[in-house]
């Protein structure tokens, strides 16, 4: 499904009836959902849960999607990679951090340094904070980072100047790691260092605000949106012949708002969901739903 995705890029508006009404009665959009065959994914990590229903494809959607895709527009294309990588930066530190972890961000003073030396400044501070948890027997450190701020500054530089953010296992001090970074390192800035505070939605917040640093940057072929430790724990993916029926997706579909929560909350025992979008595809038949599920304090899991 994943390779076919994209092609789903036309949302419901839940406010907006008289398209939703539209949608199902023009024959032109391809739609057919009383032959429509479903699976459902979901993805586990940490407390949140994803669950995608989306179409399984016939003989001819097939060819359509790969034709589709063949012609897609770079911009198209880009903006479903975003998103991806947006949704597992947002998984693996659901997956692999909590309340007892923390972010810091690091900065600089001075004359703004270039790529090379940030990426050499952070590669220093990682290991001293590796040797300090050996030290005290603490697990493996795991971390996720971003660099933000414009890239190789320029003589007579005025941009945004180059800064980490950067998330890491708790277990050292707060102030010993804001030392870490500062001590005897000439141009090392300010740092602040916080326990992560996640909030109803998890830390999707956080995780989308280290998205956003690439994006501040110059384009870099090839450059990386985020980077992070080998030793981080995926994501549980699941991926299973759907149990919502067709009629049932139309439901949800026409008034998700309503009909997707009493579904995904039955099929996920102790979750309350958060979010959920619906979107179809002018074409490929049916439709693609995603929702997201955060565990019930007290609830139990399915």
């Amino acid at each position: 499904m994943w390779e076919f995705e994209g092609l789903f890029d036309a949302e419901i508006n839940p406010d907006d009836d008289s398209l939703t009404a539209q949608f199902w009665k023009d024959e032109k959009t391809g739609i057919k959902l009383g032959r429509m065959g479903y699976r459902r994914r979901t993805t586990k990590a940490g407390n949140r849960i994803e669950a995608e229903v989306y179409p399984v494809f016939g003989r001819a959607d097939r060819s359509k999607a790969r034709a589709a895709k063949r012609n897609a527009t770079p911009e198209a294309m880009q903006k479903v990679n975003v998103e991806r990588s947006a949704r597992r930066l947002i998984q693996l530190i659901e997956a692999n951090f909590t309340e007892k972890d923390v972010a810091m961000g690091l900065n600089y003073e001075g004359t703004p340094p270039d790529d090379d030396r940030v990426r050499k400044d952070l590669r220093n501070f990682l290991n001293k904070v590796k040797r300090q948890r050996e030290k005290k027997g603490l697990p493996e450190l795991k971390y996720i980072y971003a660099i933000g701020g414009d890239e190789m500054p320029s003589p007579g530089y005025s941009g945004k100047r180059p800064h980490v953010h950067l998330i890491l296992s708790g277990g050292i001090e707060r102030d010993a790691l804001e030392e870490i970074w500062k001590k005897n390192n000439p141009g090392h800035g300010a740092t602040n260092c916080d326990r992560l505070q996640p909030n109803d939605d998890g830390l999707e917040g956080l995780a989308r605000y280290l998205m956003k640093q690439r994006f501040d940057r110059p384009e870099k072929k090839n450059a990386k949106k985020w980077s992070r430790s080998r030793n981080l724990k995926e994501p549980q993916r699941k991926t299973t012949d759907c149990k919502i029926s067709n009629g049932r997706v139309k439901r949800i579909a026409f008034d998700f708002l309503n009909h997707a929560k009493e579904t995904m909350e039955k099929l996920y025992t102790g979750y309350d969901l958060k979010d959920c979008r619906v979107r179809y595809s002018d074409v490929v038949d049916g439709v693609y739903i995603r929702c997201v599920l955060r565990k019930r304090k007290g609830g139990l899991p399915k």
